[in-house]
């Protein structure tokens, strides 16, 4: 699942349904991976696929980038045959899981810091706003 909300969700979506500004934006576009014609693919298939990419589409090789402390490309056929069945819970952590910009990871800080009553970091940067 972490794995999946890091690299893959940005163009799949957490869901898998592939409506995403970046998959909206492709051409091809990503495949709904929790479609009847997605989860009919053999393991091998959906294997291939991550490892290999598609040719003249948005949808790179990775395995290429493999490490053998990555996440197996394994689990991820595994999750890509689990999404059909993802509940609200999973998700929200994907949602916590995704990739955040610089901006966001600080008004996450910010936020933490005001819930734990620490707000003099807050008052710094709206100081340096102004």
């Amino acid at each position: 699942m972490e794995h999946f909300a890091d690299h893959c969700a940005v163009c799949h979506g957490n869901d898998g349904s592939g409506d995403t500004t970046f998959g909206k934006g492709l051409y091809p576009k990503p495949p709904d991976l929790r479609a009847r014609q997605s989860q009919e693919k053999t393991d091998g298939e959906l294997y291939y696929t991550i490892e290999n990419g598609v040719r003249l589409s948005g949808m790179p090789a990775f395995g290429e980038q493999a490490n053998p402390s990555d996440i197996s490309t394994w689990h991820l056929v595994l999750f890509i045959r689990h999404l059909p069945n993802l509940t609200a819970t999973e998700l929200n952590e994907m949602e916590r899981l995704n990739p955040k910009t610089e901006q966001e990871r600080q008004e996450e800080q910010e936020e933490q810091e005001f819930l734990r009553g620490d707000d003099s970091q807050a008052q710094h940067s709206k100081t340096n706003l102004n």
